[in-house]
């Protein structure tokens, strides 16, 4: 077997102590989490952490882009299925269903946002991790009106309804993670909403084209 690169350990080594940092921060929250935790978890000096990350905060970061890419991947393989409208609602329905109130993930995004109210760079972070959720869920929106057969939607429109889903997602998050009962259908009315501006605007811009022919 041949031997890794120093890329290739750097690569490794940075990915074991996100991995630890991941399930550690889940499990036991943001403030309650610790640096050495992390580098005793991962089996590696608190030296090596601060060689991959710069500090607490940007680890975290990561952490939160790493559940939010595996969130939308779950979802982009939902619209990619090549299932019907309504199976595809149906599918993303009952990933609503694990998601929304997923405790440690809930949890981590409020405690950071909170911590982060009097730190600017902290909150810029959250800025950042948060847009990038919006561009992906924007992505996630277009793919399932083109599987629809019915081609790109509005920009304006999609970029609303991505609003949407993210203040309904993080609102029902916290509300389920405390009281698992809560209903998800305000998400997936959400969706339902979404398919139906989708078709109404390719019927409006089908007739507009036919009344220019």
């Amino acid at each position: 077997m041949a031997r890794m690169t120093r890329g290739e350990r750097q690569a490794a080594t940075r990915g074991d102590i996100l991995a630890a940092a991941q399930a550690r921060f889940l499990q036991d929250g943001y403030a309650s989490t610790s640096l050495e935790q992390i580098a005793n978890d991962a089996g590696y000096s608190k030296g090596a952490v601060y060689s991959n990350f710069r500090d607490k905060p940007t680890l975290c970061r990561e952490v939160l882009n790493a559940v939010h890419e595996d969130k939308l991947t779950e979802v982009a393989a939902i619209v990619a299925s090549n299932a019907t409208v309504e199976d595809m609602i149906d599918a993303i329905e009952s990933w609503f269903e694990r998601t929304l109130g997923d405790v440690g993930w809930t949890m981590l995004e409020m405690e950071f946002a909170v911590v982060s109210r009097n730190n600017a760079d902290m909150a810029e972070m959250i800025t950042t991790v948060h847009r990038g959720l919006k561009a992906t869920i924007v992505n996630a929106l277009q793919m399932v009106s083109t599987e629809m057969g019915i081609g790109a939607g509005s920009d304006t429109l999609v970029t609303e309804f991505a609003d949407l889903i993210v203040a309904t997602t993080f609102g029902l998050g916290v509300q389920r993670a405390v009281d698992p009962s809560i209903s998800i259908r305000p998400a997936v009315r959400i969706l339902e909403t979404f398919a139906e501006a989708i078709r109404t605007l390719d019927a409006h811009n089908a007739d507009s084209v036919g009344a220019e022919n």
